[in-house]
């Protein structure tokens, strides 16, 4: 005699459906809000607050990549005053920075992919900053610091205010 499973109920379950499978034995450990509420109510407040963090689990960053700068521009220690713009790209290796104008808008664009079996990792960063007048992108600088700090400079016309930067040692114990 061969014996057959056959599904009593089909539906294609993922990981927010289980956790609504298991809101029975979870009400319990609710704290005392959720324990006055009778089971429909609860059902309810559950399922808005499991879409609420399915939203915000899978929300991409929207946010405008345009980067504003109150106060670009500094004073050097030998007086010159120049543009002076920084970024993190502490997680990226420099082959993977890339900065490039396009008429007055300054990108800053870093990607990095890391592959091995079983696991993917996927960064990126990307800035544009609308460069001021009077400067010209033919003569942006960038240095990147050991630690990954980039920094782009270009100089300033004498007719812009710059405050006085004042580099700080370090002393090291």
């Amino acid at each position: 005699m061969s014996w057959s499973l056959v599904p009593l109920e089909f539906r294609n379950i993922g990981f927010f459906d289980r956790q609504r499978d298991l809101f029975g034995d979870w009400m319990k450990k609710f704290d005392d809000d959720w324990a006055v509420m009778d089971f429909d109510s609860s059902r309810k407040r559950f399922d808005l607050e499991l879409e609420q963090i399915k939203k915000d689990m899978f929300k991409l960053d929207s946010g405008s990549s345009m980067l504003k700068v109150e106060q670009p521009f500094v004073t050097d220690a030998t007086g010159q005053k120049k543009l002076s713009l920084r970024f993190d790209c502490a997680q990226f290796k420099p082959e993977e920075i890339s900065i490039k104008t396009m008429d007055k808008r300054l990108c800053v664009h870093a990607k990095h992919v890391e592959e091995s079996p079983g696991r993917k990792v996927y960064r990126e960063f990307t800035r544009e900053y609308t460069l001021p007048q009077h400067i010209d992108p033919i003569k942006l600088t960038s240095t990147l610091s050991k630690d990954g700090v980039l920094q782009i400079e270009a100089p300033a016309p004498a007719s812009v205010t710059a405050p006085k930067e004042y580099l700080v040692p370090i002393e090291k114990l």
